[in-house]
């Protein structure tokens, strides 16, 4: 492909074989990081960038960092690393598409710094974006949906039985798919880069509190006493 191909029809040509990467890997990844969970991200990005002024080309860039950040689930079905691995593989797959060596940096160096696990800061304001991006979907109720689903594929249980919400116990993610969230979720919101990200994280977290607030009361025990 043509370096002087509009960045724009790039994006729509990688955004299919993207989607195909996914059908044609179903199976090999847990849903809560399917092509979904992508589209999600993209859309969250949008919604940040609306209120970081991004230049036309940094703003396609973030498109497709969006695109490509988590590329290496689908492909290899690994977890563990994906950041620097769909990093490498985001970079080969740029290149298929004769992307301006420049443009590929930043979208591979954007891919790198999203994990979580490694808390990279971001370097520049597409990094930020995508980090707020992705962490934004981990979230609200999109967010206990792929905690739980993800919590299942790790074969851990949904919640430990006599304490579901930690409070005088120790948290172990590990084994538990609800400590997640007081281990990992509760977090994010003071984490965020933007402004914007920050304040639909609150949103978001303080709707998924209240979810499990609503679970507690379903799950709670009960005793039937007879006069």
């Amino acid at each position: 492909m043509n370096n002087c191909f509009p960045l724009e029809s790039k994006y729509n040509l990688l955004r299919e074989r993207v989607k195909r990467i996914y059908d044609e890997h179903w199976g090999n990844y847990p849903t809560s990081h399917d092509y979904l969970h992508v589209e999600r991200v993209l859309n969250n990005a949008m919604k940040i960038a609306l209120h970081e002024n991004l230049s036309e080309i940094n703003l396609h860039l973030l498109k497709i960092a969006c695109l490509l950040h988590d590329i290496a689930i689908p492909i290899y079905g690994v977890k563990k690393d994906h950041a620097e691995i769909s990093s490498l593989t985001a970079r080969k797959i740029l290149a298929e598409f004769n992307f301006n060596p420049h443009h590929t940096d930043i979208i591979c160096n954007a891919i790198r710094e999203h994990s979580w696990s490694k808390a990279r800061k971001p370097t520049n304001k597409i990094s930020a974006i995508l980090q707020d991006a992705d962490r934004l979907d981990s979230l609200g109720v999109i967010g206990l949906i792929r905690m739980v689903i993800y919590g299942e594929y790790k074969k851990r249980k949904l919640y430990f039985q006599g304490e579901p919400i930690p409070e005088s116990r120790v948290i172990d993610d590990s084994l538990y798919t609800l400590d997640h969230l007081f281990k990992k979720l509760i977090n994010i919101p003071k984490m965020m880069n933007t402004y914007i990200g920050r304040r639909l994280a609150d949103e978001r977290i303080k709707r998924l509190l209240n979810l499990v607030d609503a679970l507690k009361e379903e799950i709670k025990p009960f005793t039937l006493k007879f006069s």
